[in-house]
């Protein structure tokens, strides 16, 4: 027997995300895997195509789990876009919690997999797990460049999902996750090397939990990637919402039409 709507909701978030954590974060890995068994010397044009392929890996990822559970959860597979949803009213506080809530447990769950798949891996340096498990962690820039692209990035994802996926007059139609994806692949293209790009506080957030619980410290700027997503999202909700009509419908746009003939017609 099939499980009630919101259940099945919840259900395909939590497998989105968890398998979305798993291959993002996994190429992540890969290709530092990659890197250290590489006989390669050109170490900037490693580090260039480890850059592009992550990217992606992400980009696609995103991409396909959208396809898959659009038409059951909406496909957010990431809290910035939810709380984008509850701002817009467009679903209920309640509800947005909930998938927050599954999307966060999802990605803790993914990172563990990941960790028990590359366990071989371990070890690492500074990291007890293998390559710290793809985590977020800000590089040689200051917390508040980190909290501003981190902010930008989120943005670009968001302010496509308003546009593609949500705006009444959309040309994407059933391509929008194709839009979406690219986005992610845009967004990961600038951030990597500045912040290894979160946009997702819960793709940040599933290896976070996992390198805590096996000991290690958190990274250089965590709490960017639980609050700058947040404020990307709200800025791209509302600048779809209030700068680029996104509830208007072509009816809409006949009533202002019909206005104009006959203010037309009351002046001649």
């Amino acid at each position: 027997m099939a499980l009630p709507q919101k259940a099945r909701a919840l259900v395909a978030e939590f497998i989105a995300m968890t398998l979305f954590v798993f291959v993002g974060c996994g190429s992540a890995v890969s290709s530092q895997i990659n890197e250290q068994s590489s006989t390669n010397n050109d170490q900037q044009t490693d580090i260039f195509f480890d850059t592009l392929g992550v990217s992606l890996a992400f980009g696609i990822g995103i991409a396909v789990l959208a396809y898959t559970i659009a038409p059951i959860s909406g496909g957010h597979i990431n809290p910035a876009v939810t709380l984008a949803f509850v701002v817009l009213k467009k679903m209920s506080i309640v509800d947005g919690l909930m998938y927050m809530v599954v999307q966060f447990v999802a990605a803790i769950l993914g990172a563990a997999i990941l960790w028990g798949c590359t366990a071989y891996y371990g070890d690492q340096g500074e990291n007890i797990t293998p390559f710290g498990l793809g985590q977020n962690s800000v590089a040689n820039i200051g917390i508040g460049s980190a909290f501003l692209v981190e902010a930008v990035g989120t943005f670009i994802l968001v302010w496509t999902v308003m546009m593609t996926a949500v705006h009444k007059k959309s040309i994407a139609g059933n391509i929008a996750p194709i839009a979406i994806g690219w986005s992610v692949f845009l967004a990961h293209i600038v951030l990597i090397p500045l912040t290894g790009c979160g946009i997702n506080p819960a793709r940040s957030a599933g290896p976070h939990i996992v390198n805590a619980i096996a000991g290690m410290s958190a990274p250089r700027g965590v709490w960017t990637y639980y609050v700058a997503p947040f404020v990307g999202s709200a800025f791209a909700a509302l600048s779809a919402w209030l700068l680029m009509g996104l509830d208007e419908t072509d009816e809409t746009d006949e009533e202002d039409k019909q206005e104009e003939l006959d203010k037309e017609e009351q002046s001649s």
